[in-house]
């Protein structure tokens, strides 16, 4: 899901610096942003903000 701000305490990723399978499952998502992850393989968690060409909150 886009976002405009990042909330204080979220950790922030750069979409460059993840995994291709991570990179690949983020530019797949579904239209509404909703995105099944696997923590211990994509090493993202709720509430993660990605950085890509805007934010995007991990739900």
């Amino acid at each position: 899901m886009p976002i405009t701000d990042v909330p204080p305490g979220a950790r922030v990723r750069h979409f460059d610096e993840l995994s291709d399978r991570t990179q690949q499952a983020l530019t797949t998502a579904l239209p509404s942003g909703h995105l099944d992850i696997d923590p211990e393989s994509t090493n993202l968690s709720r509430g993660d903000v990605v950085v890509f060409t805007e934010y995007v909150r991990i739900h």
